[in-house]
């Protein structure tokens, strides 16, 4: 037998038996039971999003049973701050250089006015890059409860969505009726906002807005009160959260989903700790990745995607990417802010950029559409080469907050 037939024989074996025995594990309530001894053994749960779950449900009685976390808000500060914060934003934008507007369809004021009263969000939520730590999207979050005096919801997908992809639907549609119950427990803020990073969050946000609408949509056609049987969650709800989305921040995405990527973010994941090294040099880290790790990745990631399970989530998830809502096609207003930069060896620029495009020619089909008013706002914030990945914030933070404060017209 051949290396390449045995070696596709093997993985397709391995993966279909990891697929049964992922959904015995889970779906079972005997999984809570696993001895601690063979977890610390055998799968190292540092990298896993259940400690970070369980260490949340234990230290806050308000998140038992939930994934997301809320964050509320610090104290406002005093108005002598406040025009300290705005003298000081006001003299930094004479520094920050690389930032564009694009605005694709409907290039007038009416944005603007629309969204006058609808700039900094109300409710903020944070979605993780792949592999994230708690302590590292802690660093955002005490960004927008200290800083923009913002209530948040944070969430780090699991670290399993990576290998076994067929999770991520059933996991989304949960997701989803968990946030919009979040959502009314605040109040039903009518100005939401996103920030989302890398592929891993950018896709998620992606897919969650996709399982909105498909909450929503039984409202919209059938007129059903109630989305299914044993939730609460009403469609009008579900369209109600979904209208009140305003605002979303891409940091470092995205890129096609393909093996190439794929690999890149898994070794950029592992590499962190190296990369926020200022002692070794960040380029060392990326030859690293590029001519150890990936020639022995990229094979066996083909291989995985090849399979039709993945194939299939890998065009769901594609095609939710570009049916992000916002703009004519939808009919909704919502302004996006990409960050990127020519540092970024694991999602170049130049597919961020064509993303933009895309969207700009989206919106260019619909123009003449009627009865379609939806604006689709997008601003462009280009860093530095010594920027990479995830890094924009550590690198470069005063113009970091300086392109938020813009971007949600803080003063």
């Amino acid at each position: 037998m051949e290396p390449k037939i045995f070696i596709l024989l093997v993985t397709s074996i391995t993966l279909f038996n990891t697929k049964t025995l992922s959904h015995k594990y889970f779906s079972s309530p005997k999984r809570h039971f696993i001895s601690s001894t063979f977890k610390y053994k055998f799968f190292n749960f540092n990298n896993f999003y259940f400690k970070r779950q369980l260490k949340t449900t234990i230290s806050n009685a308000e998140n038992v049973n939930k994934t997301f976390v809320y964050q509320p808000s610090q104290q406002s500060p005093s108005s002598s701050d406040t025009a300290t914060q705005h003298q000081t934003s006001h003299e930094s934008h004479h520094h920050i250089h690389n930032i564009s507007e694009v605005y694709p369809a409907y290039d007038d004021d009416s944005f603007t006015q629309k969204s006058s009263s609808h700039d900094k969000p109300s409710l903020m939520i944070l979605i993780g890059w792949w592999n994230c730590k708690p302590k590292y999207l802690h660093k955002y979050i005490s960004l927008y409860t200290n800083t923009f005096h913002t209530n948040t919801l944070s969430h780090i997908p699991p670290f399993y969505h990576v290998f076994f992809p067929w999770t991520i639907p059933r996991d989304i549609n949960r997701l989803a009726k968990e946030l919009i119950s979040m959502w009314i427990e605040q109040g039903k803020p009518k100005n939401i906002g996103f920030h989302v990073f890398s592929n891993n969050g950018t896709y998620h946000y992606a897919m969650l807005c996709e399982a909105v609408k498909s909450l929503s949509k039984n409202y919209l056609e059938n007129d059903q009160k109630q989305i299914s049987s044993g939730t609460n969650i009403s469609s009008e709800d579900a369209e109600s959260f979904l209208n009140s989305i305003k605002s979303c921040v891409i940091d470092s995405a995205p890129s096609p989903i393909t093996e190439k990527y794929l690999a890149l973010g898994i070794m950029g994941s592992f590499l962190r700790r190296t990369l926020l090294n200022p002692s070794i040099p960040s380029s060392n880290s990326q030859n690293e990745v590029s001519m150890v790790k990936l020639p022995f990745l990229v094979p066996v990631l083909s291989i995985f995607f090849t399979l039709p399970i993945v194939k299939k989530y890998q065009d769901f998830a594609h095609k939710s990417l570009y049916n992000i809502p916002g703009g004519i096609h939808d009919g909704r207003d919502i302004k996006y802010l990409f960050l990127y930069g020519p540092g970024d060896k694991i999602v170049p620029e130049k597919d961020t950029i064509e993303f933009i495009s895309k969207i700009k020619e989206r919106e260019s089909n619909f123009i003449n559409s009627e009865g379609k008013k939806g604006i689709l706002k997008i601003v462009e914030k280009r860093f530095g080469a010594d920027s990479e990945h995830v890094q924009h914030f550590l690198r470069y933070p005063d113009e970091y907050i300086i392109i938020l404060k813009s971007f949600y017209n803080i003063e």
